[in-house]
């Protein structure tokens, strides 16, 4: 049994999924194993990750043969995991030397938090643009209006994990995957926390956010909805969902302008 698994979903990741995974083999802490879980790529991506498996026996490749899709993908992938944590990490992002020791040492020396994550840098073609500043302690009202954890830099408790399941794999959290699964988390009572420094790069690029439609906006109200009563929100705070709705209203563009203006470092 490893201490951390490291899970990875990956689809036609070639152009940057290499470095990824070396940034995960150059951690300080090296008692994990790599979970790559491929998700019916049609690029190199396979081959990629069989060359480096070749020099490392951490990195381990499955095989999504369900539902393609990411969160059906993440949970093949879980079903590999044998670590006392499980860690998320994306193809295209790149994660600090220590991101995994300091993580790893916060979890051990804090046994009340289910979930810890980490402050990022926002990054494109051009380079870094900005910097993400998280709540250390969010609470289930942050996390019901969307300030959650930033899903690449994650480290949760695997017996967690057994205790509030997988992944919900309907086409109900397309893209708010991540937001859907901490609501969960929370609404069992279990709590998280955001380390302050900066341990991963995120990329951010314009294909990032033309991903972000008013479908999946819609997708998200009608989740945050869902999650009112397990979450026991009451009172105005649920007018939050309003805001959402009126995000439709605005054009992409300036969405994207607003978020780098936000995060400017």
């Amino acid at each position: 049994m490893v201490e951390v698994s490291i899970l990875m979903a990956t689809r036609n990741g070639e152009k940057h999924i290499r470095e990824a995974i070396e940034s995960l083999l150059n951690q300080t802490f090296s008692d994990f194993e790599l979970i790559v879980c491929n998700d019916h790529s049609t690029d190199n991506t396979v081959e990629i990750i069989t060359d480096i498996m070749k020099s490392d026996s951490r990195v381990k490749l499955f095989h999504n043969t369900r539902k393609a899709g990411l969160t059906t993908t993440l949970n093949v992938g879980l079903e590999k995991c044998r670590g006392k944590y499980v860690a998320r990490m994306d193809d295209d992002d790149i994660s600090h030397f220590d991101r995994i020791e300091k993580e790893y040492s916060f979890m051990e020396a804090n046994k009340n938090i289910a979930v810890v994550g980490a402050n990022i840098n926002y990054f494109d073609q051009d380079g870094i643009y900005g910097t993400s500043n998280s709540k250390i302690n969010p609470d289930k009202i942050d996390i019901w209006k969307g300030k959650i954890f930033v899903h690449p830099t994650v480290m949760i408790r695997m017996d967690v994990i057994d205790k509030i399941g997988k992944y919900d794999e309907s086409d109900s959290v397309i893209r708010i995957e991540d937001y859907d699964y901490w609501c969960k988390l929370y609404s069992m009572g279990f709590q998280g926390a955001n380390l302050q420094e900066i341990l991963l790069d995120y990329r951010e690029d314009n294909n990032a956010f033309k991903k972000r439609n008013n479908s999946s906006r819609i997708r998200l109200v009608k989740r945050m909805q869902y999650w009112v009563k397990p979450m026991k929100i009451r009172g105005t705070v649920k007018l939050h969902m309003l805001y959402e709705i009126l995000k439709c209203l605005v054009p992409q563009k300036a969405i994207q302008i607003y978020h780098r203006i936000r995060y400017k470092k």
